[in-house]
This record gives structure tokens, sequence and C-alpha cells, in this order.
């Protein structure tokens, strides 16, 4: 597989479709690494993480002969991993998803504006509110606190961008009333995190 450091994709990608196993196991190699450790940063599950990364490297292996790639390969896995995450998402406790995300980013905050305690109090405070959002705008707002772009959530969920954004503004002007009312004394510090995480 040393030769195969020096072809280009087009020519990885002719070797693919002609069945060769060894121009797939190249492939596979290359781009293992870094689809695995997007995966695991934006689900935060090694376990999780490798069933997506296989998945997309079997569809990718079974697809072979009709493959169509206007980009790069690492472009078009990366778009694969995308869309696999976001269907994930679609299909796991949405609003669980966002809690733990946003937990990650609170606790770097105790020390400074949140005690334990407070923290706590936070994370319940938000898993409630996020779990009595209708299902479509959990989705939209989980994938936005896990980095996805306008964008890229409106061409997977074949939605409007400005549906997206709407879904996005609506929860984060729930999440701030309920943390007025509840956390008036850091309310705005988390708001401020909130804002950080979903910005366009």
């Amino acid at each position: 597989m040393q030769g195969m450091s020096y072809m280009t994709d087009a020519e990885l990608l002719a070797g693919i479709k002609d069945g060769r196993q060894e121009v797939f196991e190249h492939i596979f190699h290359k781009h293992w690494e870094g689809l695995f450790r997007d995966a695991c940063y934006r689900l935060k599950s090694h376990d999780e993480a490798q069933d997506i990364v296989q998945d997309i490297f079997t569809d990718f292996w079974q697809r072979r002969y009709t493959l169509t790639i206007s980009t790069s390969i690492g472009a078009y896995l990366n778009g694969a991993l995308k869309h696999q995450i976001i269907r994930y998402v679609s299909r796991s406790r949405l609003h669980q998803t966002v809690v733990d995300h946003l937990a990650l980013h609170m606790r770097t905050l105790k020390d400074s504006i949140i005690d334990v305690i407070a923290a706590g109090e936070m994370q319940k405070t938000l898993q409630d509110a996020i779990a009595h959002f209708p299902a479509n705008m959990q989705q939209i707002f989980a994938l936005r606190t896990q980095d996805f772009t306008v964008a890229e959530i409106a061409e997977a969920l074949q939605i409007s961008p400005q549906t997206v954004k709407n879904n996005n503004t609506e929860a984060l002007k729930r999440l701030k009333q309920v943390l007025a009312q509840q956390h008036p004394e850091i309310s705005s510090s988390i708001y401020a995190l909130l804002l950080l995480l979903t910005k366009s």
C-alpha cells in the first residue's frame, strides 16, 4: 500500500470502483482516526463513535460501484459522518444530549461563577426545560450545541435555514426565561454560554 500514498483521489476512487480491497484498506487507515476523533468529540461516547464510523466505511464499500464524489474522498467521508451523527441525534434522547454537552462546558465555570451545588441545580433546570421543547426544537438545538452549522442542519433535515434559526432562537428565548426565573443570580452567565455554543 506504500505506493498508494502517491495516488490521487481520482485514482483511488477508480481503484475502489474496480473492487480493489487494498485501495479500500488504504482509505480506511488514512481517514479512520480523524473521523473517529471527530465522532467522539460530538457524541461523547467511544462505542457509539466507533459504530458510526464503521457504518460509514461499510456503506462506502458496499456502494463502491456507484459512488459519485465531486469533492475529495476526505470531504465525502466527513460529510457522511455529519449526516450519520445527525441521524443518531434524531433517534437519541435529545434533551439529555444537550444537557450533557452543556454540562461539560458548565464545569469550566464552576470555580469562577458557579459553585458545585449551583451547577447541579442548573443542569436539572436545563434538563427539565429542554425536555418540554417540541421534538423538532430539541433536535435542532441539540445539533447547534454540537457545532453543526445552520446550513448543515437544514440540508440534513430537509428544512429551510430560516426554520433552523427560528427554532434555535425560540429555544434560547425559553431557556433564558427559565434561567431568569429560577437562577437570577447567574442566569446571564449561563445564557452567554448558550449563545456561544449556538452561534451562527
